[in-house]
């Protein structure tokens, strides 16, 4: 049986690490996070990321739960 994963913790790493911190729930997630970050951070000098961010931890809480469930 997989290991449960916490939401809470998810939250506290995404929020403080970003998409890095969403390796711990999702890592196609962290994944596309971090392309977006990229991608839409440097053209518009880090204003993305202010919706970007709430979005990433959402996603990996989401994820967390949605591991939990199966």
């Amino acid at each position: 049986m997989p290991q449960r994963k916490s939401i809470v913790l998810s939250l506290i790493l995404t929020f403080f690490f970003g998409p890095f911190g969403m390796l711990y729930s999702t890592v196609v997630g962290a994944l596309v996070m971090l392309v977006l970050y990229v991608a839409l951070g440097i053209p518009t000098l880090g204003w993305a990321l202010a919706g970007l961010h709430p979005i990433a931890m959402i996603w990996g809480a989401w994820a967390a739960d949605r591991a939990n469930r199966y």
